[in-house]
């Protein structure tokens, strides 16, 4: 996949966030890993094992790791942010998660989930996957965003002309 530039001003959940918020800013020159998941998917909740152990290999490497928390149905939407953060405790989830009403989900173009999406450091969006395959070409693309360097800004351009 080609990278392009994504709007991270994405990540103004209307449902709040669990563990933590997360402020574009932070996200300055770092390469990023959007985990979108939901309670009640089973296949979610298979990976999370995979998931865990890339975790603990990448975020000491300089990767943010955010999970967006999207609903698949009515009553999965209109649970409290409080049952989202309960059920991320039990799954072990410690990294900030986004409480989404589909509407990130739909602006990053995820159709199923978990789904995962690798910005590098730019940010440019580097990898999409989903689906129950999705760990088997989860890593190389985190290897490739981590090796993708910062741009270098291009002049001054708060400088006034002579």
């Amino acid at each position: 996949m080609p990278p392009h530039r994504v709007p991270l001003t994405l990540l103004d959940p209307d449902g709040g966030w669990v563990n933590a918020p997360v402020h574009v800013s932070e996200l300055h020159n770092r390469p990023v890993l959007l985990h979108f998941w939901s309670t009640n998917c089973k296949s979610c909740k298979e990976q999370l094992p995979s998931l865990h152990k890339l975790i603990a290999e990448f975020e000491p490497r300089g990767l943010r790791v955010i999970g967006v928390h999207v609903p698949l149905d009515e009553n999965e939407a209109a649970l409290d942010t409080n049952v989202i953060e309960t059920e991320a405790r039990r799954l072990n989830l410690k990294h900030p998660i986004a409480v989404d009403d589909g509407s990130m989900a739909q602006a990053y173009g995820v159709k199923a989930i978990p789904a995962f999406l690798v910005f590098d450091a730019n940010p440019e969006l580097r990898h999409q996957v989903s689906g129950e395959k999705a760990m088997g070409h989860l890593r190389s693309a985190l290897e490739r965003a981590l090796e993708e360097k910062p741009h270098e800004p291009h002049g001054d351009i708060t400088a006034s002309a002579p």
